[in-house]
């Protein structure tokens, strides 16, 4: 199976899986998966308007936006992370607009319990550590998206562990992309 029809195997079967899912599911999707290999996902999920603050917000700072607030425009950015910085803006604009399903679930950026620091005073990463200031960056990050979610935080550490998922993906997905790989497998020694 080559890479195009591995990603879009990969891509309909997680939009498949996430137009059921629950909160807390796409928050663990959003916060585990390969973002080396998820940006058609990635572009559906923004585009959702199921999309929920928490979900939301985990996915802008997964993005790394920090990064992009060294360059004053998108033309500025390096070709190959243009569409990163698109996706960023494009996640400001819906909390800038307000155009994000009601929060059921919280999420902090600087309290990440998605990846543990093992430190019990501050026990989740700060994301909002990453954000650039002063005169190194060229546009600054919305308040909106350095404040909390309030509500329960979901442990999607514990979560994915419990359930099974690796690199975003419940066991389910992960079972049909290496059975469809074990396929071509068996199909190219013939």
């Amino acid at each position: 199976m080559d890479d195009e029809n591995f990603d879009a195997l990969y891509v309909d079967l997680m939009t498949e899986f996430l137009s059921t899912a629950t909160p807390t599911q796409w928050l663990a999707v959003v916060t585990t998966m390969n973002y080396d290999n998820g940006s058609a996902l990635t572009d559906w999920i923004i585009k959702q308007p199921r999309l929920e603050p928490a979900v939301a917000k985990a996915l802008y700072w997964y993005l790394q936006p920090g990064y992009y607030q060294h360059y004053a425009s998108e033309e500025k950015v390096p070709s190959v992370n243009r569409k990163g910085w698109s996706r960023v803006h494009a996640l400001a604009k819906r909390f800038e607009e307000g155009k994000l399903a009601p929060a059921t679930i919280g999420w902090d950026p600087a309290n990440d319990l998605a990846s543990p620091t093992g430190n019990e005073k501050h026990p989740g990463y700060d994301w909002t550590s990453e954000a650039v200031k002063g005169s190194e960056a060229k546009w600054q990050i919305p308040a909106a998206l350095l404040a909390a979610v309030e509500g329960a935080q979901p442990d999607i550490y514990s979560y994915v562990d419990e359930q099974g998922w690796e690199e975003g993906m419940p066991p389910h997905v992960q079972e049909a992309l290496n059975a469809a790989m074990d396929e071509d497998d068996g199909d190219s020694e013939d």
